[in-house]
C-alpha cells in the first residue's frame, strides 16, 4: 500500500533540515506523539548527511481488530530510522514494529517556495501475512495518516526554537 501526504512550514528549508536533522527535535517529536521510553540507539552527522535511529513504545491511534492485536499487541515497541542528504533535501524513514513482517517505509522530501518549506511524505507499507496482510497495511496507513495533524501541529512548535 502506499500513500502520501504534505506538511508545511513557515521557515526556509536551511532552517526546517536544522530541526530535522537535530537529535533533540526527534525526541521531542516522539513524545507529542504519544511514544514511551524514547531511547537514542545510534546518530551520524557529517554536516552533509544525518542519520539517527532511535527505539520507542507507541500505542496504536487507531482501533484495533482482535487479529491485529495478536500480531502488533496493544503497545508495540518501534525502532525506527531516519536519514538526511542536505545537499539534496531527501530522506527516508524506516519504521520497524517489533514482530511485524513486512516493512513500513518513507521517501521525503523537502522543497522550498516563497520563504516557507514543504516536506512530502512518500510512504509505503507492505504486511506479509496470508489473508490478513492487506488489512493490517490499511489499519498501519490508518494509524500513520492519524497521527499527521499531531506530527504536524508538534513540528511547527518545535520549529520555533530554530
Amino acid at each position: 500500500m502506499q500513500f502520501s501526504y504534505k506538511q508545511t512550514f513557515a521557515k526556509d528549508n536551511a532552517t526546517v533540515l536544522k530541526m530535522f536533522c537535530d537529535p533533540a527535535y526527534h525526541k521531542a517529536l516522539q513524545e507529542a506523539l504519544g511514544a514511551m521510553n524514547f531511547r537514542q540507539v545510534d546518530h551520524s552527522d557529517d554536516g552533509t548527511r544525518f542519520m539517527i535511529k532511535v527505539s520507542y513504545e507507541v500505542k496504536s491511534s487507531a482501533p484495533l481488530p482482535g487479529f491485529a492485536k495478536k500480531v502488533l499487541g496493544e503497545t508495540t515497541t518501534v525502532t525506527q530510522t531516519e536519514r538526511w542528504d542536505r545537499s539534496t533535501k531527501k530522506g527516508e524513514v524506516i519504521v520497524e514494529p517489533k514482530g511485524l513482517p513486512g516493512k513500513i517505509r518513507c521517501s521525503t522530501s523537502l522543497a522550498e517556495a516563497g520563504g516557507s518549506s514543504t516536506k512530502t511524505f512518500d510512504w509505503e507499507v507492505s504486511v506479509k501475512i496470508p489473508l490478513v496482510g492487506g488489512k493490517l497495511e490499511d489499519l498501519i496507513a490508518e494509524d500513520i495518516r492519524g497521527k499527521n495533524p499531531v506530527d504536524a501541529k508538534a513540528s511547527q512548535k518545535l520549529l520555533e526554537n530554530y
